[in-house]
């Protein structure tokens, strides 16, 4: 049954202009713009719909209403229900749901009145005499008299047509209640079943949102056992508040103000924004868009520049805010301290704050100049002098990171920062990382280290040493040319006494390891301890480890490709493939041919794998999870890249569907069948939502599937199957959620035939099956069967030659493959096109496969109850099985009337008259 509110887009006036701009040469107005519409063959389908118990809905009007109303024609044509409704449904079981004003009710075969209109959405009755309806916002069953005999929960929504014909279930729209797990406890916090949406802890407790309304609902706090510790009905806000300690602020419509956690205000005081720090203090800012500092009594101890606090982030246990003209520090005993600066920058080196301005000094290419280094207690380390004399130099940073990069920063004994003199007749320095500036007047240049100390140094006679952090020579400068240090090793090259050059490989004060020649002239570079080095040459070349420490082979030469050692483990491949060893050259991660893809790490000495397309796949990447411990899988067939979760927990999404908490196992401590819509993840806590998702209800409003899939259920009958989308994976289920052919998941069933349908991606041809698994018949290309179209015990089949035919249960050919376009068959007629013959008009078939009624249509429904709706030259005619015309409905004077066979108007019983001023517009 098609619910007349697919007549929204009709409604749509500004979207009607573009359709009728392209049929009438003159704009309809916006009062025409339905009527027009159902007077264009292109749109007029969507003014009619199919007869269900003898009557079907018709919109009818005239141009100078807004919009149409619907009423009932028998099969005959003869208006039997006048029009009066906004909207409504077909027959079922007697009544039909009907739209009067803004609110639904229900109406008889009489058009009496039989449940009044106090409904929001109605949808129709089942064969048990219960319908759905949504009254106060809420999604209700209805028995046939109207009383509610089940109201559903706030989270459940009609987003479908409710019960349909001759199935048992409905499909009902349930938002799903969102999940909270803990990495360190494995488990799932039990919560609420009205709990609606989720935020990251404040204070040791969970925001959570108690839904009283279909889309809304008042915040309170959980503990970690699920249960309420500050009751949303004391706090009473509908907008997630803010916990700090003892204090909690809610914000009403414009305002902030503050509470304890019995719900009693704690200060009259009302603020624009509020801010927690974790000193249990709050940045607010008042009326007057004053920024101030409270207490964590409330109390106001300081105003805060507003040019210096316009951009706040957390650095360790200080709140920081920057401006235009300046940073603020603000510290866990509320010290605030006032940096001034011109559009300051700020970075973080070795658990130290960096502030640096843009530089105002002429010249040359400008850098940002060092205003202050402080460390964790807030203390500046750089005096005036230094300040001063830093103004001589360009400033490089060595070893930085953003503030809001929270990754483990290596130890290193560098300089602070690289001092380049303005004057290029100075020496270079250094800022120690004590905060001054040291130089040695051997110095010729710096050069820029990697990721380790020491700190390669040019003197004036053109050797290089290395220095410290503090400038102290830790290899003395006797070397031509020394690499920066990325560990404790690197190259160097080193001038005998005969004046010949050679490279070497040195450690970090500045010792020649011996490394045999054959080995150094094969190196292919230095990893942490290690070198990796060659033997053999194009395809007979392998690699090996070098161990640097003992100055021995540590693992021989017999891999394809090898990479660098990280956190114990290399990636490795030989002819099988790609897989990983450890430092003594072991397999830790076996290569396997059938892997396709490289092992790269993910942390705890796990590696993933990311392969191609799979069988029946499409340009889809699926990936594992291997242990470098054990070697053994952990976790295959993941939709995406897993996701750290506390110390030693993962978040990964199957291929198949859903979500899980895995920890370094591979063990699945807890997992959810639905995949979530966002994820949020604050240290050992993983917050998922998820989007609505639909289930079934039976008659008496009980669920019988659980709302796991992501569209509609619609059931097909004799089996009472349904093709199922939960997220990305298609499973065929029965009335009770049961797959009945696991092994076919994305089978489709066959309305009326006791068969399903799937494609097979391997050879490109659809697969006809039976209720139990077996095949019965195959056919060229995929979707070559039409599994929609399925209907009174035949379905149609397309040829290899593109055309359509019919086939039954057997798979015998019915019908043979001659057709453009092919419908359902109905009453024993199917709609059908034949372009070679009748060009792109529509007729009917019978079961024959000849044409009962001969193409001559625009569009043209399915029959239903001996009826169909045409459009014959633009014009809306109801005919029967026969082809004969029952009614008529073209639009006169501007109105749209029902005429007979032979245009004998039969509605309005008044004739329409073109020469009453009222009823201008021509007649059709």
């Amino acid at each position: 049954m098609i619910y007349s509110e697919t007549l929204k887009h009709v409604m749509n006036f500004s979207a009607l202009a573009l359709v009728l701009g392209s049929a009438f040469s003159v704009p309809a107005h916006a009062d025409e713009a339905w009527l027009k519409a159902c007077a264009n063959a292109k749109t007029a389908d969507s003014c009619q719909q199919p007869f269900q118990q003898g009557l079907a809905p018709v919109l009818m009007g005239t141009g100078r209403e807004q919009q149409g109303l619907w009423g009932y024609i028998d099969t005959s044509g003869k208006m039997a229900i006048e029009p009066a409704y906004r909207q409504a449904r077909g027959f079922v079981n007697g009544l039909a749901a009907v739209k009067k004003d803004d609110l639904f009710g229900y109406i008889d075969a009489k058009g009496n009145l039989a449940i009044p209109a106090r409904f929001t959405r109605a949808t129709d009755f089942n064969a048990k005499g219960t319908a759905l309806v949504v009254t106060d916002d809420r999604l209700a069953l209805i028995d046939s008299k109207g009383a509610v005999i089940k109201t559903l929960p706030f989270a459940a929504s009609l987003d479908s047509e409710g019960f349909k014909q001759g199935q048992p279930l409905a499909s009902v729209q349930m938002q799903v209640s969102p999940a909270l797990w803990n990495a360190a406890t494995g488990r799932s916090v039990s919560l609420p079943d009205d709990v609606m949406n989720l935020d990251e802890p404040q204070s040791g407790l969970i925001p959570a949102q108690q839904r009283d309304a279909a889309q809304s609902g008042y915040w309170g706090y959980l503990d970690d056992n699920g249960e309420w510790a500050i009751d949303p009905m004391k706090l009473k806000t509908r907008n997630e508040p803010l916990l700090n300690g003892d204090v909690v602020a809610v914000k009403g419509k414009t305002t902030w103000s503050f509470l304890d956690r019995s719900g009693v205000s704690l200060s009259k005081e009302q603020y624009k924004s509020v801010k927690p720090l974790a000193s249990g203090s709050w940045l607010v800012v008042d009326a007057n868009n004053t920024q101030q500092l409270l207490n964590n009594k409330l109390e106001k101890t300081q105003e805060i520049p507003a040019e210096q606090a316009e951009d706040y982030q957390t650095w360790g246990s200080w709140l920081i805010g920057k401006g235009s003209k300046g940073v603020v520090m603000i510290g866990p005993d509320n010290r605030v301290i006032d940096v001034k600066a011109n559009k300051p920058q700020w970075l973080k080196q070795n658990g130290k704050l960096l502030i640096l301005q843009a530089d105002s000094r002429s010249g040359e290419t400008k850098t940002p100049q060092l205003v202050q280094i402080f460390d964790s207690n807030g203390v500046g380390l750089l005096t005036q002098a230094t300040l001063t004399a830093l103004n001589e130099f360009k400033l490089q940073p060595l070893n930085t990171r953003s503030i809001d990069d929270n990754s483990a920063a290596p130890s290193s004994d560098l300089p602070a920062a690289l001092l380049t003199p303005v004057d290029k007749k100075k020496t270079p320095a250094i800022l120690t990382a004590q905060g001054e500036i040291f130089t040695d007047p051997q110095w010729s240049g710096l050069i820029a280290p990697g990721r380790g100390a020491p700190l390669v140094v040019k003197t004036e006679n053109g050797q290089m040493g290395a220095v410290n952090g503090n400038g102290q020579w830790v290899i003395q400068p006797k070397f031509k040319q020394i690499d920066a240090f990325n560990g404790n090793y690197t190259w160097a090259t080193v001038v005998d006494d005969k004046n010949a050059e050679s490279r070497k490989i040195i450690d970090a004060q500045g010792n020649v390891i011996d490394v045999p020649t054959r080995v150094l002239q094969s190196a292919q570079g230095i990893s942490g301890e290690s070198l990796l080095y060659t033997e053999g040459a194009d395809n007979a070349r392998r690699w090996g480890i070098w161990d640097l420490a003992s100055n021995s082979a540590k693992i021989p030469a017999r891999f394809t490709q090898l990479e660098s050692f990280q956190d114990g483990y290399a990636l490795a491949k030989v002819d099988a493939g790609w897989g990983v060893i450890n430092e003594k050259g072991q397999w830790a991660i076996a290569p396997d041919a059938s892997r396709s893809g490289k092992p790269q790490p993910v942390g705890d000495n796990i590696f993933e794998v990311a392969d191609g397309d799979q069988p029946g796949e499409h340009s889809n990447t699926r990936y594992s999870l291997y242990s470098a411990v054990t070697g053994l899988l952990l976790a295959g067939d993941l939709q995406s890249n897993p996701q750290k979760i506390g110390d030693d927990h993962w978040l990964i999404q199957p291929a198949s569907g859903g979500v899980a908490l895995m920890d370094d196992d591979g063990r699945s401590v807890v997992s959810k069948e639905i995949i979530p819509q966002t994820i949020r993840i604050d240290a050992d806590w993983a917050l998922l939502s998820f989007s609505p998702h639909f289930g079934a209800i039976d008659s008496q409003g009980d669920w019988q599937i659980a709302p796991i899939y992501s569209a509609p259920l619609n059931f097909v009958t004799p089996q009472n199957w349904a093709s199922a989308l939960s997220d990305k994976r298609i499973s065929l289920i029965d009335a009770n959620g049961v797959e009945p052919m696991a092994d076919k998941d994305s089978a489709l069933p066959l309305a009326s035939m006791d068969r399903a349908v799937m494609n097979d991606d391997s050879t490109g041809e659809t697969v006809l099956f039976d209720t139990q698994g077996n095949e019965i018949q195959r056919y060229p290309g995929l979707n070559s069967i039409d599994a929609s179209a399925s209907s009174e015990g035949m379905v149609p089949v397309r040829a290899a030659n593109g055309l359509y035919g019919f086939i039954d249960d057997s798979g015998k050919q019915l019908i043979g493959s001659y057709f453009t376009q092919v419908g359902p068959m109905k009453d024993t007629r199917a709609r059908a096109v034949k372009q070679d013959t009748y060009g792109a008009q529509i007729g009917y078939i019978n079961g024959a496969g000849s044409f009962t009624i001969l193409p001559k249509f625009e569009w043209a429904t399915d029959f239903s109850e001996q009826r169909a709706w045409v459009a014959a030259k633009g014009l809306v005619q109801l005919i029967n099985t026969d082809g004969a015309v029952q009614a008529q409905l073209p639009l006169r004077c501007n109105q749209r009337v029902i005429l007979d066979a032979k245009g004998k108007q039969i509605w309005p019983a008044k004739a329409v008259n073109c020469a009453n001023p009222a009823q201008t517009g021509g007649a059709q």
